[in-house]
């Protein structure tokens, strides 16, 4: 019990747990982008659907770049003094955080963007057949969306790669100060 006291004025648990609710939440985000995702596409009605993505991801993207930053925050033994130390730690976090930010202020809002607008034009088209224009405005609306998402989808494997690379980077830091002891 006096070692559970003593770890906790020390930053490696809260580092710990910053990572781990790191790694998990981008981990639980990449499984719904391949199947939730799919289910409720397939289960709710468009409106419905681009209104629940509405919301989603850009919790998601904030609590990616803000559990990157605790994670760098409480990088054990002296928080960023340390990780400075570590340039793989670095480039690794900052991925993470360059990712979240692309997907949080660009992408994600591109992403929803194009998608309201596919919509909107897809609605108005089957009021009016054979509308050229419209038809060309479409294909611009869904290239727009393919781009953006196919670019947050990307970020995202690049973000979770880095992620797991900062795990591998963190385990051979403390297997190093545990052989040192």
């Amino acid at each position: 019990m006096d070692n559970a006291f003593k770890a906790a004025g020390n930053l490696l648990p809260y580092h710990l747990l910053a990572y781990g609710a790191l790694l998990g939440t981008e981990l639980f985000q990449a499984r719904p982008s391949f199947f939730n995702t799919k289910i409720c596409y397939r289960a709710l009605p468009m409106k419905e659907f681009i209104a629940l993505q509405k919301q989603l991801f850009p919790v998601y993207f904030k609590t990616q770049v803000g559990l990157a930053a605790l994670t760098a925050a409480t990088h054990p033994p002296y928080s960023i003094f340390s990780l400075i130390q570590d340039p793989w730690s670095v480039g690794s976090l900052a991925i993470v955080g360059m990712t979240g930010c692309l997907n949080w202020f660009i992408y994600g809002p591109r992403t929803i963007t194009a998608s309201l607008v596919r919509r909107a034009l897809q609605g108005k088209m089957s009021d009016i057949p054979d509308s050229d224009p419209d038809a060309s405005r479409i294909h611009r609306a869904d290239r727009s969306f393919t781009r953006n998402h196919a670019m947050a989808v990307h970020l995202n494997a690049i973000s979770i790669i880095a992620t797991i690379l900062y795990g591998f980077s963190l385990s051979a830091r403390v297997m190093e100060a545990r052989s040192a002891q």
